[in-house]
């Protein structure tokens, strides 16, 4: 869903900056440039892959059930362009949560690097629970969910893509996390 979509954007692009710490900290710009060519390549394989999925599948539990046009994007150019707005949402957050992160790495304040990537964890946490019943009632459309016409996040094949994006996004952070690591 959109509304954890961002904050788990920035927060892997912190994560991301803890990992390449010594690229950053060596003050080589060549480094620091790989560093950002390796965020924005991740964010564009593997975290803006999962909002679109799930986009493409049940458009208005992504956005949270805010918006009732996503029932009808189809045959419709600007309706159809959110799908941009959603590449940005997952691109644009991990990109800032890097340059964030340098910025805390430069000044020595790893710890509060740290703090600030688990809060936004937390507040992802909240936000799951703050939405409750859109997050954990699916429907493809603002209409069926108005209606009623929902099932749970864990029946049947929503629970297997829902496992595999999930596996997808975490697996491939963890691995980046310890490839950048390694690499620094």
């Amino acid at each position: 869903m959109l509304a954890m979509d961002i904050p788990i954007a920035a927060m892997s692009g912190m994560i991301l900056a803890e990992g390449g710490k010594k690229l950053i900290m060596s003050q080589d710009e060549n480094k620091k440039l790989l560093i950002r060519f390796i965020t924005l390549a991740y964010a564009a394989i593997f975290i803006a892959p999962t909002p679109v999925y799930y986009f493409l599948g049940w458009p208005a539990w992504e956005v949270n059930f805010m918006w009732p046009w996503v029932d009808h994007i189809t045959d419709h150019p600007l309706r159809a362009a959110f799908a941009y707005v959603l590449l940005a949402c997952a691109v644009l957050p991990t990109w800032l949560g890097l340059e964030l992160g340098i910025v805390l790495l430069l000044k020595g304040k790893d710890k509060l690097l740290r703090l600030t990537y688990i809060g936004l964890f937390v507040l992802t946490g909240f936000i799951i629970l703050a939405l409750f019943n859109s997050t954990f009632n699916i429907s493809s459309t603002q209409a069926k969910y108005e209606a009623g016409e929902y099932y749970s996040l864990l029946t049947g094949p929503f629970a297997i893509g829902l496992t595999l994006t999930y596996i997808y996004f975490w697996g491939s952070l963890v691995l980046f996390y310890l490839w950048l690591k390694k690499k620094s």
